[in-house]
């Protein structure tokens, strides 16, 4: 997985790309760690160059939804491919992070 810190849909958020993976581990919790949940609580992802999630990766967006939640705020989830939002879907992710 590889990502970047850009516009997404008008707001700053999160731009990844590739697989997303156990292997992505340490990548994911240090751009956890850069983002700023005081100031932006509010986490958008854009997801349009995201082919693959495992479920290490759905495990730690529901630990950045998790954190999120904590700071007052939502994760939202833009640009997934269909088969990533079946797949978001059939572990109830979609109930802690927005879909559009």
């Amino acid at each position: 997985m590889e990502y970047a810190f850009t516009d997404v849909d008008g707001d700053e958020g999160i731009l990844l790309s590739g697989r997303f993976t156990y292997d992505d581990s340490r990548k994911f919790h240090d751009m956890v760690a850069d983002w700023d949940f005081g100031r932006r609580p509010d986490v958008r992802l854009d997801f349009r160059y995201l082919t693959f999630l495992d479920s290490t990766a759905i495990g730690m967006l529901f630990i950045l939804a998790n954190r999120a939640r904590d700071a007052h705020g939502s994760v939202t989830v833009l640009n997934a491919q269909p088969y990533i939002v079946q797949t978001m879907k059939r572990v109830s992710l979609d109930q802690y992070v927005f879909l559009r």
